[in-house]
């Protein structure tokens, strides 16, 4: 009897170790490499058996290699850093524990966080130690890592029972970018090892182009990102690839995960919330259809939690409305509607709060407590001082009836998205575009202060303008030149753009090729600095992020050898002992007759490139005379005096010198600004907040570097400029 009692039990013990469904990737730590490490949850009251489970981030398009092919006995794992991994026959986790896999060997983990992991990728010691190992998914699917989870990646834990077609995907994150992100939808599979040809249609998942990431790149060093949201967040529940149907590709990660000390094996605690980077983008306050739309720079799925709108009447100053957010989120361009709302045609605000809603009853006084942002606006009255309290002092009141035609037109930031929080100054009338890019904006008046009544004075009112600019740090966790560089060369080409909020490819400019877009580069394209850094602001002297070698102006992706091949030379025609670097024919452009020259001393720019490379010498002429403090420099330094000349001398002393100028003058008028050099100084223009004058104004060129302003006062007269510009 007791035998039989015995067996009863095992087998129920067995039956409750079936149900991987509970199974979460909770943290990930990814820099530095020491200490690499990838933690599992058992979310359920049951324990579960990991026999069958999997964990790898060996994925990625580009060679078309899937996690999914294992059941064909493929897949990836072995290279590039990449593994593919299988816990060990008969590991299992109890219901509420936290486990670790150290990617580089207990020995690594324990010398970081002075624990042991509950698994090791790979046999670190000389013999086997008390740690299990994991096993390989298939055959060389795990080695010494090394560098382990670096750079994009995506990293996936699922379940197989070794004969089904399909894999069942039990937790799936993405960070860093989309190269290796994975869309299973419809792909058609029939696994090796059961008994049939038949084959199984895997069922849709949340398209690559609206899969959220963690953050744009990898988490400060010894930090980590912690799961905060044990239920997934907004992940679809139903007629995905996961256990019971969930969509595990459509978590929105961002909102889910933080960034913390690590706490390997233990849960972590979420610090407190912050409020969400959002703006108030466009608001129609008069005609049939209000609304108010909200943006996150373009992040996307941007959690609304604890956002209030408040709407303020302009005659008691007080809250005429209340709008909970909470439980929305940002759609996948970033845009957020309220609509189906009235709003008040004479003088209001509306304003956003990051604070429940249950803090707010209507008629309460006006307040800047927990204020994101507001928009003051009226159809012409008079300025209300009550409601602008809740503005910073730069901007005003907005008057939708600006043109008379307020029932036609919507206050929106423009260009789309600009301008600060609480600053309404950058708003414009403009035809209403709910839920989209505002596309119908003027250009704001740059260069309005301009001075064209001498090259000189000409010179100094466009430096006094363009030396106003935002800089960004070189390479950084934060937003960063790659990140900028990914937008401003993006490949137009729109059979590869096909979302104006993300960068699918970038083109190089000296080589004419078109490569995928990696957040930090790759081994076939880099930063190619057309001003050269040792020519007047090299890292080693004035700091990395020194804000002429992070300027974007400049800043130009570039194939990796052509830009080891250009070097420092400066720009002049190659007549002698040339090398030709051919250029690609793609999209129009490029190919037979179209190659960079270069020798020992020159480079030479193809027909197409020549003139964006001499206005880009010209801006940094003009942008960097040596006038102000470099904030970025380190130590703190004055801004370089970079000049043009042609003096090879000058050029070749190392002193902040380029050239040479008469060839980049006869550049600039052989290849005339085109719309993708105008996008790209448009899309500078937007992370960077100052422009390129000539691109802009191709006819200054030849008033500030040859002093002939003979041509100026009868393009103006007429209106030839470009309008706002």
């Amino acid at each position: 009897m007791k035998k039989v009692l015995l067996a009863f039990t095992t087998l129920f013990s067995i039956s409750s170790l079936a149900d991987v469904s509970n199974l979460l990737i909770t943290e990930l730590a990814v820099t530095p490499t020491n200490g690499e490490f990838v933690e599992i949850y058992n979310n359920g009251a049951t324990p579960v058996d990991l026999s069958d489970v999997y964990l790898t981030d060996a994925t990625f398009a580009g060679s078309s290699t899937y996690y999914y092919q294992i059941v064909l006995g493929a897949g990836g794992g072995g290279g590039f850093a990449d593994f593919h991994a299988r816990f060990p026959d008969g590991a299992s986790i109890a219901a509420g524990e936290y486990q670790t896999i150290a990617l580089n060997g207990s020995d690594d983990f324990f010398s970081v966080y002075s624990q042991n992991p509950t698994y090791e990728i790979f046999e670190d010691a000389g013999s086997p130690d008390s740690i299990a190992d994991m096993r390989e998914a298939v055959s060389g699917s795990i080695h010494d890592l090394e560098s382990g989870l670096s750079g994009g990646e995506v990293l996936i834990l699922y379940s197989w029972d070794g004969a089904n077609d399909l894999v069942q995907d039990l937790d799936y994150v993405l960070w860093g970018d989309k190269n290796e992100a994975v869309d299973k939808s419809g792909v058609s599979i029939d696994s090796v090892t059961d008994a049939d040809a038949d084959t199984s249609t895997y069922a849709s998942d949340t398209s690559i182009a609206n899969q959220a990431v963690i953050a744009t790149s990898q988490h400060p060093s010894g930090k980590s990102w912690q799961r905060a949201d044990l239920s997934e967040g907004v992940e679809t529940q139903s007629a995905g690839n996961g256990i019971n149907g969930a969509d595990e590709t459509s978590e929105d990660l961002n909102n889910t995960f933080f960034e913390g000390d690590p706490t390997p094996n233990a849960v972590g605690t979420p610090p407190p919330p912050t409020a969400p980077l959002i703006i108030i983008n466009e608001v129609d306050a008069v005609g049939s259809a209000d609304f108010i739309e909200i943006y996150d720079g373009g992040v996307g799925g941007t959690s609304l939690m604890d956002v209030t709108v408040i709407m303020y009447d302009g005659a008691t100053d007080s809250i005429e409305q209340i709008i909970d957010l909470t439980g929305n989120n940002t759609d996948s361009n970033g845009y957020y509607l309220v609509d189906g709302i009235t709003l008040n045609d004479n003088v209001s605000a509306v304003a956003l709060y990051f604070s429940n809603f249950s803090n707010f009853t209507i008629s309460d006084p006006v307040t800047d407590t927990n204020l994101i942002d507001a928009l003051v606006y009226d159809s012409g009255q008079n300025d209300d001082a009550g409601l602008l309290t809740l503005l910073n002092q730069t901007g005003g009141q907005i008057d939708e009836n600006a043109d008379s035609n307020a029932s036609s037109v919507a206050n929106a930031r423009c260009p789309n998205g600009f301008g600060a929080a609480l600053d309404t100054s950058s708003y414009d009338q403009v035809l209403p575009t709910p839920g989209a890019k505002n596309d119908e904006c003027p250009v704001l008046p740059y260069y309005a202060n301009v001075d064209v009544s001498s090259p000189e004075n000409l010179r100094t009112s466009l430096h006094n303008i363009i030396r106003v600019a935002e800089s960004f740090d070189y390479s950084s966790s934060e937003t960063d030149t790659w990140d900028v560089l990914g937008f401003a060369d993006e490949d137009p080409n729109p059979n590869v753009d096909l979302d104006d909020m993300v960068a699918e490819n970038v083109l190089a400019v000296y080589k004419n090729t078109s490569y995928v877009n990696v957040a930090t580069g790759n081994n076939d394209y880099n930063r190619e600095h057309t001003w050269p850094q040792s020519k007047g602001f090299k890292d080693d002297d004035m700091g990395s992020n020194n804000a002429a070698r992070t300027d974007a102006h400049h800043l130009m992706i570039s194939n990796s050898s052509y830009n080891s091949e250009r070097g420092s030379k400066y720009f002049d025609n190659c007549v002698s002992s040339c090398t030709s670097l051919a250029t690609d024919d793609y999209n129009g452009v490029g190919g037979t007759g179209m190659s960079n020259l270069t020798n020992g001393s020159v480079f030479e720019v193809w027909d197409f490139r020549k003139g964006d490379i001499a206005r880009a010498m010209f801006y940094m002429d003009v942008r960097y005379e040596g006038t102000q403090i470099d904030p970025d420099s380190q130590p703190l330094q004055m801004e370089p005096d970079l000049t043009l000349t042609n003096n090879i001398s000058d050029i070749t002393s190392g002193g902040p010198y380029m050239g040479l100028l008469s060839t980049l003058l006869q550049w600039h008028i052989d290849d005339p600004v085109d719309n993708i050099e105008r996008l790209r100084n448009d899309t500078v223009f937007f992370w960077q907040e100052n422009r390129n004058p000539f691109v802009d104004h191709p006819e200054w060129v030849a008033c500030v570097f040859e002093n002939d302003c003979s041509g100026l006062d009868l393009i103006f007269d007429n209106g030839f400029e470009q309008p706002g510009f």
